[in-house]
């Protein structure tokens, strides 16, 4: 039998033979250092959660809609060629450590909605749930070579995340959820 052993959270070795670009990269594509911890995805997410909560809260607001797209592209971009470089450096297929594909998902799955925590917390929850369940066709896509089969199957994920915010704000949930709280 062939047994595949899980990469090790630690640096590659290659890692330190590797070119300043190379480091830049594996920096952004294990955002900040956060793919090395346990549970690298919802690190991700969470970073990305903070600067979108607390920094720019309005930043991906329909109001906004321009700057959330230029963003949106821009972490999409970025988030390819950082995972491609990350994997060439690692030899690792979709090696956990990298986790800007969850930045980018948690950034689709926001698109759009209101500010406010009552918005972007089930947001994020969301986008962990189907980054994990990978519906159709996320799951497919992820065999893809290189960044894109990285980014792809959280970007996919992240819509249907998207949907399911847009749905429930539609039906008032969030506003309810907040009064039930807040009511004496």
């Amino acid at each position: 039998m062939n047994y595949s052993i899980p990469p090790a959270k630690g640096f590659p070795p290659s890692f330190f033979a590797a070119s300043l670009a190379q480091k830049v990269a594996y920096f952004v594509a294990t955002t900040f250092g956060t793919g090395h911890l346990p549970a690298s995805g919802t690190w991700g997410a969470l970073v990305a959660w903070l600067i979108h909560a607390f920094l720019f809260p309005e930043c991906f607001t329909f109001a906004h809609w321009p700057l959330a797209i230029f963003i949106l592209v821009i972490i999409i971009c970025v988030g390819i060629g950082s995972a491609e470089m990350t994997e060439r450096l690692s030899s690792v297929k979709d090696d956990s450590r990298v986790n800007i594909d969850e930045v980018a998902g948690y950034c689709v799955a926001v698109l759009f909605l209101p500010a406010g925590l009552q918005y972007t917390i089930p947001a994020f929850i969301l986008c962990r749930v189907f980054d994990i369940i990978k519906p159709p066709p996320a799951r497919n896509l992820q065999n893809l070579h290189g960044g894109v089969g990285i980014m792809i199957d959280d970007l996919i994920a992240s819509v249907y995340a998207c949907l399911a915010m847009h749905a429930l704000i539609f039906l008032g949930w969030p506003d309810r959820i907040m009064r039930w709280f807040t009511s004496s």
